[in-house]
């Protein structure tokens, strides 16, 4: 394959590496065990003493604050008390210690979610023309005259670095969506640790929704790949040699540009989209 004809190819078929792809689709276990079970054992060894102790003061600071509530009741109000703490705290401190659990049933859920789409949709990654159209393109360009054809191979070479580019953004995206993840349960028994205390509450239910709105993040980065590949496709029509290839490719390239520009802004933009949808500071 001649380089012009691996540009337009590229061009026409913007996809998401596998690796990169892998990352949307499974749960950090499931993308990289032995750096995932590192995470878990430092937020164990580390971490998780810290939140334990925060939950100790907190449980601390809830007893105190029950027992001011409850100051004024007599008799059954007296013996509900007790009841009422060893509950609420043994069901706290029982959710405590399966932190990891459910954070990864959460990353599961979105998972499934995202996987749905594209199974419902018999959906992959790659979008674009045959590799026989692509050739028609390619010996199009090549029987230009010759300033036409330099300059055609200009804006192309142009196009397919701006291609390049955007790959590049999306798979960052996703990969700094995989570390915001683990940074996330490395984290999380500090702020879950909140979640005993009324007053302090909000924190864990905020770091809740946070986790949820990054582990979504990968079915809204999906979902941006499927409403691009749907646009691309409705616009891409075969090449016909009787068709003058210069309008052809002006007309294509621009549709290619505009729509891979809203993809990467997309793509770029989707956590901030879904911390927003579930209302996450």
């Amino acid at each position: 394959m001649s380089f012009i004809e691996t540009m337009i190819s590229d061009l026409c078929n913007l996809a998401l590496e596998a690796g990169f792809a892998g990352s949307l689709t499974k749960t950090l276990a499931q993308y990289n065990p032995t750096t995932n079970n590192t995470i878990i054992n430092l937020m164990k060894n580390s971490v998780f003493a810290i939140g334990a102790s925060l939950l100790t003061l907190f449980m601390l600071i809830e007893l105190v604050a029950m027992v001011n509530r409850s100051s004024g009741d007599n008799g059954l109000g007296s013996i509900k008390l007790p009841v009422n703490i060893l509950i609420k705290f043994g069901i706290f401190a029982f959710l405590f210690c399966h932190i990891p659990q459910i954070l990864t049933a959460i990353e599961e859920t979105a998972v499934n979610v995202g996987n749905g789409m594209i199974t419902g949709a018999t959906y992959t990654f790659g979008v674009g023309v045959s590799t026989s159209q692509v050739t028609m393109i390619a010996n199009a360009i090549d029987n230009l005259d010759f300033f036409n054809k330099i300059f055609t191979y200009i804006v192309v070479f142009v196009c397919w670095i701006f291609i390049h580019l955007v790959e590049a953004i999306i798979s960052i995206t996703t990969v700094f969506r995989i570390f915001e993840l683990w940074l996330l349960l490395l984290f999380s028994p500090i702020p879950l640790s909140t979640f005993v205390s009324q007053e302090f509450r909000p924190t864990a239910l905020n770091f809740i929704k946070n986790f949820t709105a990054v582990s979504l993040q990968g079915t809204a980065i999906i979902a941006c790949f499927m409403i691009y590949h749907a646009l691309i496709a409705s616009f891409i029509i075969d090449y016909d040699p009787a068709t003058d290839i210069s309008k052809f490719i002006n007309s294509f390239l621009l549709q290619n540009i505009i729509y891979t520009a809203v993809l990467a802004v997309s793509v770029f933009s989707s956590g901030r989209i879904i911390k927003q949808i579930m209302n996450a500071v």
